[in-house]
């Protein structure tokens, strides 16, 4: 074996003997990559080269010798002449970061790191009017169990100790045009087990595509970076190397967050160019990272010498941090890169993320020529066991079923359940015990026939109804719904807002209702990039579950009829979409959305009594102040031209109640969810997270979250609405609060963590209750963590 290993070697020499030879850096336990190592040729100190991302490094023909460093190992200087393998260990040595003193003379390393920060602008390629690039892009799923010893191992991973999980390739092109437009078009994909393209992956969108935003975030963590403004304060920074390359300098900067830091910090090596004092390349992971460690690697390149632009992407996931750990390893290689290319707004589309029809169907040529090295053994026989399980146990089924639960569902042979209608609770009804079931593809492609039925325990009642979904291929998203229900609505609430939510916890809280007898028509689709829009109409005979009069011009209304045209419009400022499990999602993004819509009622139509003009208008927004944590706000704002009935007048907006006493985003949390009546308002809700209290290396990191909560409002004719207590908010209602979230962190697969925190609020004011003990109110708060 060591004999065809040898030859091989030497085959590859020979073949690069008139170009450049090839070596690559491995630690010598590990036989992990190096990256980032300097080699200097010659005893040059001008002239050499450093290690890419896999650890691999070029050499003239004419160079005899190399000398190789890298920071916590031992130096090496070789004779090319006595290498017999173009693998190269280094060894380890025992390294501790160099102390800064603190002296009259400025630690060296904050120069550099000013400089850079000072260029952030300059040397961001999101800020170049447009560019193009060509990535091969790799993911491999492999466990985590680096340390254990294989008697431990259960039967499965013995089988599959040879091979990982799972393997993905993908190429695709992309192209950006400042300051929103942007489109990835997938044009080969290739996955273990898997035939449906659907599984594409590109592993370039799972970190962050440059190291210049003064957050890094990943998973829903935002990291502060070492090159944001104020960082000299927040980390520890060392000058570690300084490398001579032609006229420029590299400096190799270590940095990790300061001790009893109050912020989510990085860790690592990063490497700044004198050139604009740009970075060249970063090695940094996730410091205390809890259940889930991200490292990243990014290397940069001096494109067309005009702009410095990444080349190569790199990541590591660890999920867990038991036995059962599991390694997601993400790899990218940009090619083709086009800087101020010629690009227009109508070259996009509409949906940004597109797949050619024979991407799964390139032969082993393609692959190879787009690989930056070919497979490994591993790597090779991965697809060869995992595709004979993928037949086996037909994953690709499988994956169809996961396409159905990401939408609530859980695939039958020929229908789909529908999760949601299972299991509902809300005030009124008590528990709901129903079903719910939807024709799928084994009967129709793109067309599902539906229909529900539930039983409330405490209004002894049934609620039925049946729909057919049509989704219309196209690049535009575009789905129709026909409905006909007999259904509960809350006040306060227009129908198609009641039926846009998969789930909504308010409504557990829900008790003033009207019952439906309803139909309608509604379709949504993707209007323009960043832009949906839907239009519906319904017609329903509304009968008030409550003791409630309408006063009208005709005389006292209870049971009515209502006809209404919908339209709503959202734009979403720097959407940024994916597909997951051929599912549509939006990523979480802190920029704003922005909704507006418009709803018509039309006296005469199938019987409707009443004739108003509604509109409804919200922005939901989130900014970071540097180093004081971040604010998160909604601007809700309604109009009504005329009277109308309770259950279609604003109300609700409350989320106070003694019984279920839980922290409501978005709602006022002292105010009794039917308290105060209006037919236009304005409200603000905002809080505002400071971040963890306390020093976030240890269990107990609880953080403190401060809310503000104000609106008015305003009712024409009240005393049309009769034998129903409520309030006019005419003066300024006001609310502040105090939140302390993940006071307990419970331990969840092992992934993340269930937070539970608590917190007080207090209304005051106009509107403040005589009694002071019934102006504070406290909650319990719930959320996801994975920190």
């Amino acid at each position: 074996m060591r004999f065809i290993t040898t030859l091989i070697l030497f085959i590859g020499f020979i073949s690069q003997a008139q170009n450049k030879l090839s070596f690559k850096l491995i630690d010598s336990e590990t036989k992990a990559p190096i990256a980032f190592a300097n080699v200097i040729f010659n005893d040059n100190d001008r002239n050499g080269t450093i290690s890419d991302i896999d650890g691999i490094f070029n050499v003239p023909q004419e160079v005899e010798t190399i000398f190789i460093s890298y920071i916590g190992y031992k130096k090496e200087r070789l004779q090319l002449a006595e290498l017999d393998s173009n693998i190269i260990p280094l060894q380890a040595e025992l390294s501790t970061l160099d102390e800064v003193v603190i002296t009259n003379t400025q630690n060296p390393a904050h120069r550099i790191i000013k400089n850079a920060i000072a260029n952030k602008a300059l040397n961001n390629p999101e800020n170049l009017n447009s560019f193009t690039y060509q990535s091969y892009d790799k993911i491999i799923i492999d466990s985590g169990k680096d340390a254990v010893k294989k008697d431990s191992l259960n039967d499965l991973e013995t089988f599959l100790e040879s091979s990982f999980f799972f393997i993905t390739e993908t190429v695709a092109k992309r192209k950006y045009l400042k300051p929103r437009f942007d489109e990835d078009s997938i044009i080969a994909t290739k996955s273990s087990g898997f035939k449906s393209p659907n599984f594409a992956l590109l592993a370039n969108n799972l970190q962050p595509f440059s190291f210049y935003e003064d957050y890094i975030s990943l998973f829903e963590v935002d990291y502060l970076n070492p090159i944001s403004k104020g960082s000299t304060k927040k980390y520890k920074f060392s000058l570690r190397e300084e490398y001579l390359k032609g006229k420029d300098t590299i400096f190799a900067i270590s940095f990790e967050p300061n001790a009893n830091r109050n912020f989510e910090g990085l860790e690592g090596l990063i490497y700044i160019n004198s050139n604009n004092y740009a970075v060249q390349s970063v090695d940094a992971k996730t410091s205390n990272s809890g259940k889930i460690e991200v490292a990243i690697q990014q290397k940069y390149a001096f494109v067309n010498n005009s702009h410095w632009f990444p080349e190569q992407l790199n990541f590591v996931i660890t999920v867990g941090d038991r036995l059962e750990a599991i390694k997601y390893v993400g790899k990218s290689y940009l090619s083709q890169i086009e800087l101020n290319a010629p690009l227009k707004k109508k070259q996009f589309a509409v949906l940004p993320l597109g797949i050619d029809q024979d991407a799964v169907k390139k032969d082993d040529d393609f692959w190879k020529a787009f690989r930056r090295d070919s497979l490994n053994m591993k790597e090779a026989r991965t697809y060869v066991v995992i595709d004979s399980l993928g037949e086996a146990f037909k994953f690709d089924k499988i994956l169809s079923y996961s396409e159905s639960l990401a939408k609530g569902r859980l695939p039958l042979p020929y229908v789909d359940l529908d999760l949601l209608k299972i299991f509902q609770y809300n005030k009124y009804e008590g528990l709901r015990l129903g079903a719910g079931f939807y024709t799928n593809d084994d009967v129709l492609e793109h067309i599902s026939i539906g229909a529900f039925a539930g039983y409330g325990f405490k209004d002894h009642t049934w609620k039925y109804g049946g729909e057919v979904l049509i989704d219309i291929p196209s690049k535009k998203d575009i789905s129709v719904n026909l409905k006909y229900e007999s259904n509960l609505k809350e006040v306060g609430r227009s129908y198609f807002e009641q039926n846009q939510s998969l789930f909504d916890s308010r409504s557990i809280i829900a008790d003033h209702m009207d019952q439906i007898k309803a139909l309608s028509i509604s379709t949504k689709m993707k209007l323009l990039r960043n832009i949906d829009w839907s239009v519906g109409f319904s017609t329903s005979e509304i009968k008030p579950l409550y003791n409630y009069q309408f006063r009208s011009n005709s005389g006292p209304i209870v049971n009515y009829k209502n006809s209404e045209v919908h339209f709503s419009l959202n734009y979403f400022v720097n959407e940024k979409l994916t597909t997951v499990f051929n599912q549509l999602s939006r990523l979480e993004s802190d920029d704003p959305i922005f909704n507006l819509t418009y709803a018509r009622g039309i006296k005469g139509v199938f019987g409707s009594e009443l004739s108003y003009n509604k509109f409804l208008f919200t922005m939901d927004d989130s900014f970071r102040i540097k180093g004081l944590g971040k604010t998160t706000y909604r601007f809700d704002m309604g109009y009504l031209d005329t009277s109308v009935p309770y259950g279609q007048l604003f109300t609700g907006e409350g989320s106070f109640d003694s019984k279920f006493r839980y922290v409501f985003q978005n709602y006022f949390q002292t105010v009794r969810p039917y308290e105060f009546l209006s037919d236009r308002y304005v409200h603000l809700f905002t809080n505002h997270n400071l971040g963890m209290l306390l020093n976030n290396k240890g269990s107990f990191t609880p953080e403190i979250v401060i809310h503000n909560n104000l609106g008015i409002g305003h009712l024409e004719k009240p005393e049309n609405h009769e034998a129903i207590d409520f309030t006019i908010k005419n003066e300024l209602f006001l609310e502040s609060g105090l939140e302390l979230r993940n006071l307990i962190k419970l331990n969840y697969l092992d992934i993340g963590y269930l937070g539970i925190g608590a917190g007080g609020f207090y209304r005051y004011g106009f509107y403040s209750l005589p009694e002071t003990k019934d102006n504070l109110v406290f909650k319990f708060a719930m959320g996801f963590t994975f920190k």
